[in-house]
């Protein structure tokens, strides 16, 4: 397996959406959203860290949208969406080999993990972009309009994706370094 580092932009790019995210998940475990019933200091404190810390992983993912479609690099939307008949194949090669318990080469730009990554890139950008709306569209007093209501029921969805995605993406991470990949130290430290 080859030993590549990746670039410092998309090295900190990841560790900032693996830090806002994992932020958001977890304030949102415990936050309340604004309605009828009273609320803990806890659950108070929680929903507004959610939501600036919200816009703060909406700038992150932003950044990483620019950034993939303006590098050279490693990094770029073509490694994480298959757009050739030949980038498709080999999606669809290492999938069938995954079938028969023989994992994607992580460290070679695109194919499986490649889409696996654009996939999530995709799912933190709705609901970051869902929250972001609920930022402004929310009442911080009274009930939402039940287009609102509506938006926040979509961000919710969207982010049990994200849950998922998470939970997957974190566990085949920890696998891949237990099987002797280098693969969350070339993402992370140099």
């Amino acid at each position: 397996m080859q030993n590549i580092k990746w670039d410092t932009p998309t090295r900190l790019l990841h560790l900032g959406l693996v830090s806002s995210v994992t932020v958001q998940l977890m304030v949102s475990l415990v936050m309340e959203a604004p309605g009828a019933r009273a609320h803990s200091a806890l659950e108070v404190f929680s929903y507004q860290v959610h939501r600036y810390a919200g816009l703060a992983a909406l700038a992150v993912v932003l950044a990483h949208w620019v950034w993939s479609l303006t590098t050279r690099g490693r990094a770029t939307v073509r490694n994480l969406f298959p757009s050739t008949s030949h980038e498709r194949a080999r999606v669809l090669s290492e999938a069938r080999g995954m079938l028969e318990k023989q994992i994607p080469d992580s460290e070679t730009p695109g194919g499986v993990t490649g889409l696996v990554h654009g996939l999530g890139l995709l799912a933190v950008t709705a609901v970051a972009l869902t929250g972001a709306l609920l930022f402004v569209w929310w009442p911080e007093v009274g009930k939402p309009d039940a287009l609102t209501h509506t938006l926040g029921d979509v961000h919710s969805a969207l982010s049990n994706l994200v849950w998922a995605y998470w939970i997957v993406h974190g566990g085949i991470a920890v696998i891949h370094h237990y099987l002797g990949h280098d693969t969350l130290r070339n993402m992370f430290w140099r």
